[in-house]
């Protein structure tokens, strides 16, 4: 009977040691698959990323070379506006010359045909 209660208690832990051994070598296969999943997933964000750099480097290669592009515009631009500028200011001067004599001009006129519309003489030293 202690004989028989003893092999009963081997078995038992001869089933008890399998079915553990059973269940860690699953839970090794489990981790296995859940590591080659989590390598699997960072070498696809590792792309992704890669990716990500590649496209950011070009969009500020980009956006750089608009950006020259638009100042040497507006250079341009405010070297046109200056050079008006400098056009108009040219013209407006020579406008204020030549309004300046054609009032001496008229004045002149305007004084020589007063003697002979009212017979006054403007003396020159007066």
């Amino acid at each position: 009977m202690v004989e028989a209660r003893v092999n009963y208690l081997k078995k038992e832990t001869q089933n008890y040691t399998s079915r553990c051994a059973s269940e860690a070598k699953k839970l090794v296969e489990d981790v296995e698959i859940e590591t080659h999943n989590v390598d699997v997933v960072e070498r696809e964000v590792a792309d992704v990323l890669e990716t990500s750099k590649s496209k950011l480097q070009e969009a500020i290669k980009q956006r750089d070379e608009e950006i020259q592009i638009c100042a040497w515009e507006l250079y341009a631009l405010v070297d046109s506006v200056s050079k008006y500028k400098e056009y108009m200011a040219s013209k407006i001067s020579e406008m204020k010359s030549n309004l300046s004599e054609t009032a001496g001009a008229v004045s002149d006129s305007y004084k020589s045909s007063l003697p002979l519309q009212f017979g006054i003489t403007f003396e020159a030293n007066r």
